[in-house]
């Protein structure tokens, strides 16, 4: 029997990670998506699957959304299990997830995403109706002197990682027994938790919100921007400044006419792999992601944070960015059509300002200047696999080799820019 999911997961890559993972297995099909809470709870009112997967802490408020949806989820479609992955290892926050006495329920810690079948395995257990804790969690509870030795037995099962079909042919009893007891357990904790009054799981829910929301801003903010950038706008300290900076500008040729060729699912998948193997390399080359927008990166080097070499990082970044690709290539796409992607890249050295704007709640990290402009331009005058970079980028990293190609204009500005092809 095919299991049908529904993931609700608000940063792509995750979210495409995911899907891969579940589509190779053949009992596994992902039938629907959704990057925010109310879009999660429409689809899996839709497409009634049997299992929803949700992230923790979605828009739009990064709180507890995938606590709340899981609560809804089983309340109006009983048929419907869900697994809550989260980034955090606090009991009391599977407690609030199992407290209220609902079965097919699990709560997973994201780590576990790469350990094996153990996402896999929960699937399948709240699919057959059961509940799922991480072992983690579960160990921890089993540790507390307060718990009755009967509980501490089947936290101790459940911190082994075993379902319930496990647990029952171990305590000898059916499986419907051992999920009365599962549920009776976290029931009685949540209870415990608030000194038995009946709102123990909102209580739960609503001291924890305030105890961890610093955490939780930095946590939300981290999805969106790297951890330097995230640092500095959760502390307040992100005030416009003027830096000179390399910014790179990189993008699929042709990519709108492949699309047309490819379901939305496809494009999806390539573009998702795309973008983290791009995203990859950037940060390991000590910058920072500015957008993706469509199949396009901005990446920026030497900004929040200086760097003496930035010029010279990210010409060598833009060499790696190249030599990826072709790996991905020769990887090969899985898409009938399509052997082969080509990545032009621009890139420029300049003054910038660079700072959080926005507003109306919403607040992003980036830089503005013609250096900016330039490097964009520089980007769509350059052919599949190939490096356009300024002279100014150039002349601050002698050390990688580039030939000049000749004057470009840029729109708006009057002088033209001298460009150099970089060697790979």
């Amino acid at each position: 029997m095919t299991i049908r999911v529904v993931l609700g997961e608000d940063n792509v890559l995750v979210r495409e990670g995911v899907r891969a993972l579940l589509d190779s297995y053949d009992d596994m099909e992902v039938v629907g998506v959704a990057a925010d809470a109310p879009t999660l709870l429409s689809t899996a009112a839709e497409h009634a699957p049997d299992v929803v997967v949700t992230d923790i802490k979605m828009p739009p408020n990064f709180q507890l959304e995938g606590i709340d949806c899981a609560h809804t989820i089983r309340a109006s479609q009983p048929g419907t299990g869900v697994v809550v992955l989260s980034a955090h290892d606090d009991e009391a926050y599977a407690i609030a997830l199992l407290g209220k006495g609902q079965s097919g329920l699990a709560y997973l810690l994201k780590d576990r995403i790469a350990q094996g079948d153990e996402l896999v395995r929960a699937i399948r257990e709240v699919a057959a109706g059961g509940s799922a804790v991480d072992p983690t969690i579960a160990e921890r509870l089993a540790g507390r002197r307060e718990t009755a030795e009967g509980d501490r037995e089947i936290l101790d099962m459940m911190s082994q990682g075993l379902g319930y079909e496990a647990m029952a042919e171990r305590l000898g009893t059916t499986q419907e027994a051992v999920d009365r007891r599962v549920t009776e357990l976290f029931r009685r904790m949540a209870t415990e938790a608030e000194g038995g009054s009946t709102a123990a799981v909102d209580g739960l829910k609503r001291l924890h919100a305030a105890v961890v929301q610093k955490e939780t801003t930095a946590s939300s903010l981290r999805s969106y921007v790297p951890s330097q950038v995230a640092d500095h706008l959760a502390t307040g300290e992100m005030a416009q400044q003027e830096l000179e900076v390399t910014v790179l500008f990189s993008d699929i040729r042709g990519f709108s006419t492949i699309a047309e060729r490819l379901s939305a699912r496809q494009i999806a998948e390539i573009v998702g792999r795309h973008l983290g193997a791009m995203a990859e390399i950037v940060v390991e080359h000590g910058g920072t992601i500015d957008k993706f927008q469509g199949d396009a990166v901005m990446a920026i080097f030497g900004a929040p944070d200086p760097l003496p070499d930035h010029a010279e990082r990210a010409l060598r970044c833009a060499i790696a960015m190249q030599a990826r690709q072709a790996d991905l290539n020769a990887e090969g796409w899985g898409a009938d059509q399509l052997e082969r992607l080509h990545v032009g890249i621009g890139l420029n050295t300049g003054l910038v300002i660079a700072g959080a704007v926005g507003g109306g709640g919403r607040l992003e990290y980036t830089v503005i200047g013609d250096a900016v402009n330039i490097a964009q331009r520089l980007q769509s005058e350059a052919g599949g696999g190939e490096i356009v970079a300024s002279a100014s980028t150039v002349a601050a990293a002698p050390g990688v080799p580039a030939e000049p190609i000749g004057a470009r204009s840029v729109k708006g500005r009057e002088e033209p820019v001298e460009a150099y092809r970089v060697l790979t």
